[in-house]
């Protein structure tokens, strides 16, 4: 059985490949090769199309379904689901519901899912700067928005370098952002919704509210608390400016943040004695202008795990990808043999319950090869602290935090809905529209544009194509909800 890994970019020794390549044969009689992506990610993407157009033996691989199930090139997966091999993959997902975006809507399952609904797109807020401004983590936008014009003036960091707000940019500049703060200014939040006053389905910038958040970035951007140049920063961008220091609040995707937690102790002066993290959050949530949660749940997506319709044993693939979602097996995957590559630390009272791994010294290089990305309704069994007993940030948000949805703002038309994208696009293509929207957005929020030509600029959209997209989600959502 062949499997491309996409979790995993550089190899490690052989030995160390084969030795789990060995226990998975022992174990499952199944023999798995990897074959491993290129580091880039369009030379990935360009190698896994190679591989399928040539007929390449390829059993599994991680993509969106919706990319391959109308040209037969994967299996839908709904009897090999129904063994009991794969029950501890039924067992992860069936609780949250995980199958919604992977199903069509003839109830065929064409992937196992990689990302279930979940929170997200929290705000961050440095706690040893609330504690120099004598504040405490902002429950709502009005304290906020206090701590970030606090910390404007203060510049704790110095030379006017201080980025009292950090966000992502990306092809739409704004849409990041708006997963993190447009709960709090229109009532579904991020996503398609059901206008009440003629029941079509419309795009999230037509929402009553939509243009306010616009008008709170630009004056943001005005005046200087976002970063000028975050429309260009990617996530690597990103995780460079949040490890560095300067930053007082984040509003960007989890996990760009979380893993930079022990990087930002190694250089700021933390109180350990009242603060665990340098960057904290509400856990009760960020209220916004409107009432409602300032984080929009994110709602999963058509990524997952694939298997070729020319897998000669969909059976095999099916009891791998299970016996992965074992937690002991997760391990092995993850850091190679028990005893040759990796210990229960001797130093950690209760290390086992813990989950505190050593390495073994000396031991060749296990570079994660066969481990499977399994998403996070199976990742939440490892507890990982930190050599100084404090719970890792980005493991107790994986954990506890990521599985808190109450505190979202919930779109029901996104969550409830499995539209047919490629009807969608052969019937309303949305390039130009999409092109223009993220063209014209940009000088809203820089100042390029007056806001006194908003309504011209939704009846651009309109031109350009939006009313017959409008139309063909509406009767989309119509025929699956009647």
């Amino acid at each position: 059985m062949i499997f491309n890994n996409w979790s995993t970019k550089v190899p490690g020794d052989k030995e160390a490949y084969e030795d789990v390549q060995n226990y998975i044969l022992e174990n499952l009689g199944i023999k798995v090769e990897v074959i491993m992506a290129p580091t880039n990610g369009s030379e990935a993407a360009q190698k896994l199309s190679t591989m399928l157009a040539s007929g390449e033996q390829l059993d599994i691989w991680w993509g969106s379904w919706e990319d391959y199930y109308k040209d037969g090139i994967i299996l839908p997966i709904n009897q090999y689901l129904e063994s009991p091999d794969a029950q501890p993959i039924k067992d992860a997902w069936d609780p949250s519901n995980g199958w919604m975006n992977t199903t069509d809507n003839e109830g065929n399952i064409w992937a196992i899912p990689r990302m279930p609904m979940l929170q997200g797109s929290p705000i961050f807020v440095r706690n040893d700067w609330l504690d120099l401004l004598g504040m405490e983590q902002p429950k709502n936008f009005d304290e906020l928005n206090k701590y970030l014009y606090a910390i404007k003036e203060l510049d704790p960091y110095g030379n006017g370098e201080t980025i009292p707000l950090l966000l992502q940019g990306g092809g739409n500049p704004v849409a990041n952002t708006a997963a993190c703060l447009l709960g709090g200014y229109t009532k579904y939040g991020q996503g398609r919704f059901v206008d009440e006053t003629d029941g079509k389905v419309k795009p999230e910038y037509l929402a009553d509210g939509y243009v306010d958040f616009i008008k709170q970035m630009h004056q943001w951007y005005v005046d200087g608390i976002i970063h000028k140049e975050f429309m260009t920063h990617a996530t690597t961008d990103v995780k460079e400016l949040a490890s560095s220091g300067r930053v007082a609040a984040t509003a960007v995707w989890y996990s760009r943040i979380v893993g930079q937690d022990l990087t930002l102790k190694e250089i700021v002066d933390l109180d350990t004695s009242k603060h665990d993290y340098v960057l904290g959050w509400n856990r009760e949530g960020v209220i916004g202008p409107n009432g409602q949660y300032m984080q929009c749940r994110y709602l999963g997506n058509r990524q997952g795990q694939l298997i070729s319709s020319k897998c000669k044993n969909p059976e095999a693939a099916i009891k791998f990808t299970a016996w992965a979602y074992e937690p002991d097996n997760q391990r092995i995957l993850k850091y190679g043999l028990e005893g040759k590559y990796w210990e229960w630390d001797p130093n950690v009272e209760n290390a086992r319950e813990l989950g505190a791994v050593r390495k073994i010294e000396g031991a060749p290089a296990y570079n994660r090869e066969f481990d499977v990305a399994l998403g996070p309704e199976a990742e939440r069994r490892e507890i990982i602290y930190n050599e100084d007993g404090i719970r890792n940030m980005a493991n107790i948000w994986l954990c506890e935090d990521t599985a808190d949805v109450s505190i979202t703002t919930y779109n029901p038309v996104e969550g409830e809905t499995v539209f047919d994208t490629l009807t969608l696009d052969d019937v309303a293509p949305m390039g130009d529209v999409n092109t223009y929207f993220c063209e014209e957005i940009a000088k809203f929020v820089k100042g390029d544009r007056s806001f006194d030509t908003w309504d011209a600029f939704i009846q651009d959209l309109y031109d350009l194509g939006l009313d017959a997209y409008i139309e063909e989600c509406t009767r989309q959502y119509n025929e699956l909800h009647k």
